[in-house]
């Protein structure tokens, strides 16, 4: 009986790793293949962003299993007409080891005793004492606009309040801005080029003759949309750019100075500990 139960007991063992082996495989089917490589659902992870669905879904992973087809069929073409030279790839693979090796280990420094506070006076030195990398490419400008329908009413009273400088007034130009505008800046002190307010305002209309026409009125129907535009300041091409509008770059200007410099001193210090230790030597 003993052995009759012992027998039962091993087929049924049996049977569930034969559907357990055969549930795994199912999981495991491939959703592509390229010669001898293949490609399976959990490679896809990540692939399809969130908030994307449907048909642009499928679109996205056909085209990564056509790239990585493609990958793999370029590769095995390379490896059927080229005589390898396994050594130099071998050298090629330990070089860029090393290179990922060092490169952690500075980011791991930067990360660990980088000092990423700049303050004002900071960024005001550097600007001054590096004027000439710090002339425009393009003209800039700063820009109070409004965009309104061309239907909208009391135009007039807008445009007066528009240029006056009562406190009172741009209360109320705020609240048909609010109630009427698409769009509008009333106060923006930015700095932008010109290309990026070109993507929706008429420029092209204004004229970069017009530029220097400050602080009046620009009128201007496109489309069924009408734009009243006020210039507030202006820089031209090759003129010198603003302290405001390179701010940001050269806080970035800093930083990588100070991360060369702090990685510049690592190897300093690594080399010399090397040497004090007697790890180097030169036959």
């Amino acid at each position: 009986m003993k052995k009759i139960l012992a027998g039962l007991f091993l087929l049924t063992a049996f049977s569930l790793l034969a559907a357990s082996c055969s549930w795994f495989k199912k999981k495991d089917k491939p959703i592509a293949r390229a010669f001898d490589e293949y490609l399976y659902k959990k490679d896809l992870q990540g692939i399809v962003p969130k908030n994307v669905h449907g048909n642009d879904s499928i679109a996205i992973v056909r085209a990564f299993i056509d790239q990585w087809q493609q990958g793999i069929v370029l590769l095995k073409k390379a490896e059927m007409n080229v005589n390898l030279d396994e050594k130099y790839i071998q050298e090629q693979l330990d070089n860029y080891r090393k290179s990922l090796v060092r490169f952690q280990y500075e980011q791991e420094l930067i990360q660990q005793k980088l000092d990423t506070v700049v303050n004002e006076k900071d960024i005001e030195a550097y600007y001054n004492q590096n004027k000439d990398i710090f002339l425009l490419k393009k003209p800039i400008l700063k820009i109070s606009y409004i965009k309104l329908p061309e239907e909208a009413p009391k135009i007039e009273m807008v445009k007066k309040l528009f240029v006056s400088k009562d406190v009172r007034d741009r209360d109320l130009l705020e609240k048909y801005c609010f109630k009427y505008s698409p769009s509008f800046s009333l106060l923006d002190t930015n700095w932008h080029y010109v290309d990026d307010l070109a993507k929706h305002l008429p420029m092209s209309r204004l004229g970069e003759n017009n530029f220097q026409s400050l602080n009046r009125i620009f009128q201007i129907s496109e489309n069924n949309t009408l734009y009243l535009l006020i210039l507030r300041d202006y820089k031209f091409k090759d003129s010198l750019s603003p302290l405001n509008f390179e701010r940001e770059n050269i806080k970035s200007m800093i930083l990588n100075q100070r991360k060369l410099k702090l990685i510049s001193q690592m190897e300093r210090e690594v080399f010399l500990e090397a040497q004090k230790n007697n790890e180097l030597e030169v036959y």
